[in-house]
Parts: structure tokens; C-alpha cells; sequence
């Protein structure tokens, strides 16, 4: 058969197995011991007495039962029969066989090749990284290993505007390291570690910063009135650093033997939940050399002022109401641990 161009070197050729001569026309095709049925009389070769036979006339195929026209005798030859597969049909190709330039570049749905730039897309034609992976609504890359259920996700979603990565299994932690095996830090079920240190009570589970607003009070009443206001906080694990400041232009109906900074960011721990310190104050209504700030007891969402009266005081004492005036001004600084 002519062809334009190289001659197809396709199609699963096989030569059947030996066939004897006997008085009849039938005989039962055979593949290494078993039976092989062609699609038609035209795929197979068949040499009779050194002549090659003409399909569908000199004889024909049902099955794997080839019959010729007429009956042969014990004297004659069948030559050979091969099959030569269907023709131009490549059939299963040998592993290791198929390169890459033999794909299409969108032959596996929906992965896109991008030969020219070395690029991957999943679900993306025109992919503009290494691998890229797009999606209507959220991209994900999933990993699992052996019996594991749940694994690792990595996860995108443009309207919820984040990147989650994620570990689902329950006590599995993510870690990052430097030079190729050291722990730099971990995130565990209880917050961040660092080094390879993954105690629950070693984690850091909160950072945040803001601002409060501090107030002046007693025991019983409130401050009535304030010109400035102003408190900054940074809280880092269970320790809250606390700025503040305030200037009174009315000290209200505040009563007792106690004067007390409240609207704290965090409550305290309570007993020994901090200290702190006054480092400016104006307009007190009787002498002191200094004040102080205790955190404890049993009112978490307050600070207690303390003073030393005098210049030879061996101990402090508590701040009054009664040393506070309309016009008073503060300024200072806590460190405390939350409850």
C-alpha cells in the first residue's frame, strides 16, 4: 500500500501460532496457546503453501475460527499467519515510551503546559508561575499520607482575602526551619514555639496592641470630668505593657481610703497580677516624694496607687480620694499579667 511520506510504523503485530494440515477447511486461531479472535479477515497474513491468500475470498474469519474456501489436505502448508493488529491504530503504547513533546498541551484536563516558560496550570490556561492553580471561588492543595484522614491543607479564597495553611490533624504542629533541618519555630494547638520547644506552657497564643481609657476612681463614686485621656497597651502571651495618662477638671463624688486606676485593657491575675509606676504627676492635694502602682487583690479590673510621704519613709502607704483634686494630672506605666 503506497503512502505519502514515512510509512506508519504502527499497529500490534503479532505471528500466530503454527497451524497443521489436515482434511478440513476450519482451523482455530491461537496466540501462545490462546485462542485470538482479528476484527475482520483483513488483519490477518496469511502464506499457504508460499501463497499469500487473499482476505474474504480465499478465506474468512469468524471468531478465532479462520475458514479457507475449500478443504485442505495433510499435504499442504500453511506457511505462517500473522496478525498485524488494526492498521494505523497505535494501540497501548510500551511504559516509558511516551515522552512529554508527544502530549497535547492541554491533554489532561484541566492541567495546562506552558513549554515554552516551563510553567504549570491547574485550572488555569495561561499560567504566569511554575505551578499555578486557579479556581471560580478557592484554590487548594491537599496532603495526605498512609491512614491519615484529614492531613495538611493549603487554601486560598479571594473573598475571604487570606491564605489558611493548615495542619488538621489534632496535636500536629507546622514547622519552619532554616539549613535544611533547624527549628527555627513551630505552631502547635496551643500558639507559636520556638526552637524545638512545643510545651504548651512555652507557647506564645496572643500578641495585640491598642488603646484604653484610663480612669481615675474610688472605692465608691466617679470622676467627673477629664481634659486628656489617653492610654496605649501591647500584650504579648499573658503580659500586658500598659502606657497611660490623664488630667482631671473634675474629681466627682470619688470617696474612700483608696484611689484606683481602672478601665484597664486586660484584667489582672490578681494576687502578685503586677506593678507599675507614676513617673510625672502635677496637682495633688497633700505632699508625697513618689508614687507607685499595685496590681492584686481581689478587684482585677483596677490598679492601686500607693505613695511615700516624706523623705525618710521606710514603707508606702495607699493613695486617697481624698489626695486627689479637680485638677489633678498623671502619667505612668504597668506591667501586669492577665487572669
Amino acid at each position: 500500500m503506497p503512502f505519502i511520506g514515512t510509512q506508519p510504523e504502527v499497529g500490534g503485530y503479532s505471528v500466530l501460532d503454527a497451524l497443521t494440515a489436515s482434511a478440513t477447511a476450519s482451523y482455530t486461531l491461537q496466540l501462545n496457546s490462546a485462542n485470538f479472535s482479528p476484527s475482520s479477515a483483513n488483519q490477518l497474513l496469511v502464506s499457504l503453501n508460499g501463497v499469500i491468500q487473499k482476505p474474504g475470498s480465499s478465506f474468512t474469519v469468524s471468531g478465532s475460527t479462520l475458514t479457507f474456501s475449500s478443504a485442505l489436505t495433510s499435504s499442504d502448508s500453511i506457511d505462517f499467519i500473522i496478525a498485524m493488529g488494526e492498521p494505523l491504530l497505535i494501540g497501548i503504547p510500551s511504559d516509558g515510551t511516551v515522552t512529554s513533546a508527544k502530549l497535547d498541551t492541554n491533554a489532561i484536563t484541566p492541567i495546562t503546559r506552558d513549554t515554552s516558560n516551563n510553567r504549570i496550570g491547574i485550572g488555569n490556561t495561561s499560567p504566569d508561575r511554575t505551578v499555578s492553580i486557579k479556581h471560580a471561588s478557592q484554590a487548594e492543595i491537599g496532603f495526605k499520607t498512609g491512614s491519615v484522614s484529614n492531613g495538611a491543607l493549603i487554601y486560598y479564597n479571594d473573598s475571604e482575602n487570606k491564605l489558611l495553611l493548615r495542619a488538621q490533624e489534632t496535636g500536629e504542629r507546622i514547622e519552619f526551619q532554616t539549613g535544611g533541618t533547624g527549628v527555627r519555630a513551630s505552631i502547635t494547638d496551643n500558639g507559636i514555639c520556638f526552637g524545638t520547644d512545643t510545651a504548651a506552657a512555652n507557647a506564645l497564643d496572643d500578641y495585640e496592641e491598642g488603646t484604653w481609657t484610663p480612669t481615675v476612681n474610688g472605692l465608691s463614686g466617679a470622676a467627673s470630668g477629664y481634659s486628656a485621656q489617653l492610654g496605649y497597651y501591647i500584650k504579648v502571651g499573658q503580659l500586658v505593657f500598659a502606657q497611660w495618662r490623664f488630667t482631671l477638671t473634675n474629681k466627682g463624688n470619688i470617696s474612700g481610703n483608696y484611689a484606683l486606676i481602672q478601665g484597664l485593657p486586660f484584667n489582672h491575675a490578681g494576687s502578685d497580677g503586677g506593678s507599675g509606676m507614676v513617673n510625672r504627676y502635677t496637682n495633688l492635694a497633700n505632699a508625697v516624694s513618689s508614687l507607685g502602682i499595685e496590681l492584686g487583690g481581689s478587684t482585677p479590673g483596677s490598679a492601686w496607687l500607693t505613695k511615700q510621704s516624706g523623705t525618710s519613709g521606710t514603707s508606702d502607704t495607699y493613695l486617697t480620694t481624698a489626695d486627689i483634686q479637680n485638677n489633678t494630672f498623671m502619667q505612668g506605666t504597668l506591667i501586669y499579667r492577665t487572669g
